[in-house]
């Protein structure tokens, strides 16, 4: 592990909380600082995928987007998604460059299935595969009370009042994403109700609560718009997803990092 992730590491395992007292010239260098340990670990996923390592590529990959989601949520003063990092973030991926040898081709990603890792398409009757509607996910918090009292929720938002892409109530779309061998999708995509509101009418889906009274202090995730998902392996890495049931009419998305891949269901 290099000194930017040993550094916030040790940030993270002594104590988050020290995150929202900092200067402001002390906080832009940490934001800084994290930022150029994505960039780092951007420059060892593509040297990873160029050496066929896999394996180390979903490692990596699943690192980064730990960290990524702990940028947001330090922007967003979420404690709550803070908290929920410590463990993940604890224990990083060790990658050594040229560590291992060439894997044999059965390991490497096959040609077969949607072009782009990590991406949530649809299935269609002719083999073909749909892209959703792709978008950077942007942080919002709400509430806040007098002086710093009261609750705050934080989410995320997605432009719009409703997603382009469709489908009717009572069907069951065939969800596909593509990994890397080796790799869980469990641990990088989620399915999340979104509810339509505001000023604008943006898409809006709640990720923690949190409560502030004196000396008091409590935060908690949002739980009940998460969609159970299950994933089944199709072969070549590729993997169908299914939820429980059909899903009533509403705007849904797909949750991977701050990628989202947005549908809506019902006209």
């Amino acid at each position: 592990m290099n000194t930017i992730a040993r550094h916030f590491g040790t940030c993270i395992t002594c104590g988050l909380a020290a995150l929202f007292i900092l200067t402001s010239a002390h906080a832009n260098a940490q934001a800084e600082g994290l930022d150029a340990h994505i960039r780092e670990l951007d420059r060892q996923i593509a040297q990873a995928a160029a050496e066929q390592n896999y394996v180390a590529a979903a490692g990596l990959q699943r690192d980064r987007a730990n960290w990524v989601a702990l940028r947001e949520a330090i922007d967003a003063n979420d404690a709550a998604r803070i908290l929920s990092l410590q463990q993940a973030l604890a224990n990083p991926y060790v990658y050594t460059a040229g560590g291992s040898a060439q894997r044999p081709a059965e390991t490497s990603p096959t040609a077969n299935g949607p072009e782009f890792m990590h991406q949530v398409y649809t299935k269609e009757a002719d083999g073909s595969y749909r892209q959703l509607e792709k978008e950077e996910a942007s942080r919002s918090s709400s509430g806040g009370g007098y002086a710093g009292f009261g609750g705050r929720v934080s989410s995320i938002k997605i432009p719009g009042d409703r997603s382009n892409v469709r489908f009717p109530v009572g069907t069951t779309p065939r969800f596909v994403v593509k990994t890397y061998p080796g790799q869980d999708p469990s641990d990088l995509i989620e399915l999340v109700r979104f509810e339509v509101r505001g000023v604008r009418k943006d898409r809006y889906a709640d990720m923690s609560k949190s409560s502030h009274a004196f000396h008091h202090h409590s935060s908690s995730e949002v739980t009940e718009n998460r969609i159970r998902i299950t994933f089944t392996n199709l072969g070549e890495q590729v993997y169908g997803i299914a939820t429980d049931e059909p899903l009533p009419a509403g705007e849904y998305a797909f949750l991977n990092g701050s990628k989202v891949f947005a549908f809506g269901v019902g006209e």
